[in-house]
């Protein structure tokens, strides 16, 4: 049974990363909560199927005991986060979600749902590459860590930190 975990890819934690909806300065549609969303007049623009700001907002209709099929625009889809803040600045959607960091670059407000951790996933057949070991190493840059901070959303305190497996890789 443990020979399985010989080959399971190593785990690094990147960050934790801020979700929650966005929308307009001064929020006139008065959005709140997800339940909110299937108020009239309110129009979202939704991620793609598979994303996990997708999930997020499918988990919260679960919780809500709300249908995407109640909500205007559910079926409207933008690739990114930065799509999603576009298209509320642009006023053509009300509301999307997205991370904190997006309504910050583009002066949006933001409803907190929740904080989420983002790891990355690596073979162990690559993890000793020159380029993954440089990519790991720009984890620690005192740059990246000021760059989060400006951005607003990202918590980096375990970021390059080993998640799995807990002792070196052979």
């Amino acid at each position: 049974a443990y020979r399985e975990l010989d080959t399971m890819p190593a785990l690094v934690n990147f960050c934790r990363r801020e979700q929650g909806i966005l929308v307009p300065k001064g929020n006139p549609a008065k959005i709140e909560a997800i339940t909110d969303l299937v108020k009239p007049g309110v129009k979202i623009i939704n991620r793609p199927i598979g994303t996990g700001t997708r999930l997020l907002l499918d988990q919260e209709l679960i919780k809500a005991g709300l249908s995407g099929t109640k909500i205007n625009g559910y079926n409207s889809q933008v690739g990114s986060h930065v799509g999603v803040g576009l298209e509320i600045l642009s006023g053509r959607v009300s509301a999307g979600i997205a991370v904190r960091a997006v309504a910050v670059m583009l002066a949006l407000d933001f409803i907190s749902l929740r904080w989420e951790r983002y790891d990355f996933m690596i073979s162990r057949e690559r993890f000793f590459d020159e380029g993954v070991q440089r990519f790991l190493s720009l984890l620690h840059a005192a740059e990246l860590q000021e760059a989060a901070k400006v951005m607003g959303g990202y918590d980096l305190t375990y970021a390059g930190e080993m998640i799995f497996p807990r002792e070196e890789l052979k």
